[in-house]
């Protein structure tokens, strides 16, 4: 009876376990079920919706806030209320209320805008929550890569600036590469404490030994780089580089000399024929006032 008490107390435990594990992997969606999602880009504008029951009225205020850290000291955005002014602080000059539409614009947006926003709205017969959650993004720019080979190896470096949010490097080898051929060396990311956007960098060590072009690219969140040719095919090894250098050399001087004493040769026999077609040009009269002037002839 005991082994049976067991096994139906395992059962029900496991059971219990399930409903659990159901209930939390679940609990995202019910807390984002009645959550509108806006997206805004840094530096842009981004319209928040407070409702779309525009006929409800006489509107006594509407409100615009964000939750406090610890659910309590909501942070109050901008809004309207009939019957007085309300003081939107740090927020007046990035927000504009249109009551008559139930709409907040927030322009100028910044990295620290992102998160949840509520709208409260109370009508003379009723009141409304309407819950927004703003996420923020920063287009990351252009990956610069940069390569320095030496031995058989590449280090390669990607780097992209001011982006949000954080992401990570992709790298992408033409043709795709195991990982016994590279490795990630370095990292990081750096944030600005002013613009609150990131810059991300990352090295790899490329193994070139196999001897086959490749081609590197990296991208970060839909920013690509220009593809790098980091490895070149080898034809032979560096003892038959060195070789044929200087068998190369040694025909080009061979060349130079051959084609120094053709030259010399050529100017010496060109000189003779000069001196020949001189005593041959002599005329007649010439050469009996030479026969002349010698008695023995």
């Amino acid at each position: 009876m005991c082994v049976c008490f067991l096994q139906v107390y395992g059962m029900c435990v496991r059971l219990l376990l399930r409903c659990v594990l159901f209930f939390l992997v679940s609990l995202p969606f019910l807390q984002s079920k009645d959550v509108t999602m806006v997206i805004g880009e840094v530096g842009g504008a981004v319209t928040i919706r407070c409702t779309s029951d525009l006929l409800e009225n006489p509107l006594i205020f509407m409100y615009v806030q964000r939750p406090g850290s610890d659910g309590n000291h909501p942070q109050f955005i901008n809004g309207y209320h009939m019957k007085k002014n309300l003081d939107p602080k740090e927020y007046a000059n990035r927000t504009l209320v249109d009551y008559k539409q139930r709409t907040m614009k927030l322009w100028s947006i910044l990295p620290s805008d992102e998160g949840l926003y509520e709208c409260h709205i109370h009508y003379q017969t009723k009141n409304n929550q309407e819950n927004i959650q703003l996420n923020v993004t920063a287009n990351y720019s252009i990956p610069i890569v940069t390569v320095a080979c030496d031995s058989g190896s590449c280090l390669v470096t990607c780097s992209s600036n001011s982006g949000y949010p954080l992401r990570d490097i992709e790298w992408s080898p033409n043709p795709p590469l195991n990982q016994s051929h590279w490795r990630e060396v370095n990292s990081s990311e750096v944030r600005d404490p002013v613009s609150m956007l990131f810059s991300v960098f990352s090295s790899i060590s490329v193994n070139c030994s196999s001897g086959l072009r490749l081609n590197l690219s990296c991208a970060v969140w839909g920013a690509l780089s220009q593809e790098h040719t980091v490895c070149w095919p080898q034809t032979g090894s560096p003892d038959v580089y060195v070789t044929c250098a200087v068998v190369a050399g040694a025909v080009a001087l061979l060349c130079f000399l051959l084609a120094g004493l053709f030259v010399f040769k050529e100017r010496k026999a060109r000189a003779a024929r000069v001196d020949q077609d001189g005593e041959e040009a002599a005329s007649p009269v010439e050469r009996v006032q030479l026969t002349s002037r010698n008695p023995d002839s």
